[in-house]
């Protein structure tokens, strides 16, 4: 039987079953046929999830992307004041998780961050003022990455901040331990003097408990320990006493300091860690040929992907599945480093594959300095009986609270252990919530936790490919000549190209996909609200808008009984 062309509910043949209506949808309730309504709302973006310092990260490239250089300056300020150091050093984990890497690659959030802060500080853009002064002082040790976070955070809450620290100099391990081919002393200075402008204050070379006394620390209201993890742990091998062979932490500060010399013979740096590598590139630009050895596999490797690869670039040589058993001696000081080859064994409690040796298999690597990096730990004697500590760290919550004394606060590496740059500042940034809350008498104010706008949720069909940006590096024989930045900086107009492949991820940005797709025109734009208003009388609840949405802001949820 040949198919029939029905146009007309007149052609419908006398009783055969079919949905049909005379009228215009308009002028029907189609509304009352939903079981599913669709929701707008704002959601989380993987990157602003990954941020350890909390940072808005959607945010600050939506405005990169619009060229407001202050406003995504300013949106970067509210929970992180160093933008050009964290553009710099720190690894970006909202990277890792951003849903454009599945398009095509990820944002190169870091530098876009970078670009804002050079190109704000070269316009000579003011920091925000404090709020009106509260009168509570708060005294802060340490001024390390933890620490001057704190107390920038406290300073724009109003409260007078002092901090106190060991060097000459604040920025701690910013300043004392990052080589300056990473993090140039000129960026550091200048986002500390933004904390000056707060009005912090800042007293160098004390070292609290020796040249100040815990005692002159009781007028202020509260205390946060900053004091990091300052303490290189042992090798603990034989050999380790000779002469040549000294911590790779205490060899980065002195190269930090000015005072690095040229060096003679073969390094050999003993750890997988950023010290590790630090210390070993920091021996290239030194003169000499430097070798890392790791007792792990490449994967494992604790430093991060991108200082591997530059090292060996660099001409440094990476031996990874390689534990040292001594140092031998040569002429009373260390003359190569005993190697015993591993392969990997069954999980250890970290959950990865523990080393075991591989019998008979050693080797040995002549050298003339031997550093070590196997880790930091607290130095106790830093911080007295003030806090209680376990397994080499200040016991604090996540907000930096002690048991002790609700006066005194800690965190960072001396709570954490070695940590990040900006899992250090997100530290401090929370202890100085925890203690505006304290001085405040309330309690603090716990972060909403919402869901996360994952890959599968983004419409990749409105999008289009671009390329991530290039950032410029030095080539191999520049970078050795010295201590010159190796990683550059791109151009703001490339910065807000890059800013503006951002997806908005759970962020609505009235692009009105909803309602040119809604098949009962139940979607309009609400001027009132900015948003869109959903016609309930006529929405069918088919879930089209929600399909096509770009960003994951839409979402069907069940229809409310009646």
């Amino acid at each position: 039987m040949a198919p029939v062309s029905i146009r007309r509910p007149e052609q419908v043949p006398a009783g055969a079953p079919m949905s049909v209506s005379t009228r215009r949808t308009s002028e029907l309730n189609t509304g009352d046929w939903r079981t599913m309504r669709p929701v707008f709302a704002t959601r989380e973006s993987p990157c602003n999830l990954s941020c350890p310092a909390g940072t808005d990260v959607r945010k600050f490239l939506q405005q990169a992307g619009d060229g407001d250089v202050t406003g995504a300056w300013l949106t970067i300020l509210e929970h992180n004041p160093f933008p050009g150091v964290c553009g710099r050093v720190c690894y970006h984990p909202c990277e890792a998780g951003c849903n454009r890497a599945y398009f095509d690659e990820g944002i190169a959030v870091h530098a876009v961050e970078r670009a804002v802060a050079d190109t704000v500080g070269a316009r000579g853009v003011l920091p925000p003022l404090p709020r009106a002064r509260t009168g509570r002082t708060v005294a802060v040790v340490g001024a390390g990455p933890s620490g001057l976070s704190c107390a920038y955070h406290l300073a724009r809450r109003g409260h007078a901040v002092t901090v106190y620290d060991e060097g000459a100099e604040p920025g701690g391990m910013l300043r004392y331990g990052i080589p300056a081919y990473r993090l140039p002393r000129p960026v550091l200075s200048e986002e500390i003097d933004t904390l000056r402008a707060l009005g912090v204050s800042f007293v160098p070379s004390a070292r609290v408990g020796e040249t100040i006394a815990w005692s002159a620390l009781d007028a202020c209201d509260a205390v946060f320990l900053g004091v990091g993890a300052q303490r290189s742990r042992r090798a603990r091998i034989p050999g380790e006493e000779l002469a040549g062979v000294r911590p790779a932490l205490s060899y980065l500060r002195e190269a930090n300091a000015g005072r690095l010399a040229t060096s003679r013979g073969r390094v050999v740096v003993i750890g997988g860690g950023n010290t590790a590598i630090d210390a070993a590139r920091v021996a290239r630009r030194a003169g000499a040929p430097a070798v890392v050895i790791y007792r792990r596999s490449r994967e494992d490797m604790p430093a991060h992907p991108d200082e591997v690869r530059q090292a060996e670039e660099e001409g440094i040589e990476i031996v990874c599945q390689a534990t040292p058993l001594r140092v031998l001696a040569r002429d009373g000081r260390a003359g190569a480093v005993l190697c015993q080859r591993t392969r990997p064994g069954a999980p250890d409690a970290s959950g990865r594959a523990a080393p075991e040796p591989i019998p008979g298999a050693t080797f040995s690597l002549a050298c003339m300095t031997v550093l070590t990096a196997v880790g930091e730990e607290l130095d106790a004697d830093a911080v007295g009986a003030l806090v209680d500590t376990t397994a080499g760290r200040l016991c604090a919550d996540s907000w930096g609270r002690t048991d002790r004394s609700p006066a005194i606060f800690a965190g960072g590496d001396a709570v954490s252990g070695a940590a990040t740059v900006v899992e250090a500042i997100g530290s401090g940034r929370r202890a100085a919530e925890a203690i505006d809350a304290w001085l405040a008498g309330r309690a603090v104010k716990q972060p909403p936790q919402g869901a996360c706008v994952t890959r599968a949720e983004v419409n990749f069909f409105y999008f289009r490919p671009a390329a991530r940006v290039d950032v410029p590096r030095l080539k191999r024989g520049r970078a050795l000549r010295g201590f010159d930045e190796v990683v550059g900086s791109i151009q703001w107009r490339d910065a807000t190209a890059e800013a503006a492949r951002c997806l908005s991820c759970g962020e609505c940005t009235q692009c009105d996909t909803c309602v040119t797709f809604c098949p009962d025109a139940a979607l309009r734009a609400d001027a009132s609200s900015g948003g869109y208003a959903i016609d309930l009388a006529h929405c069918k609840g088919c879930g089209i808008c929600a399909a096509e949405c770009p960003r994951g802001v839409i979402r069907l949820v069940p229809e409310d009984s009646r």
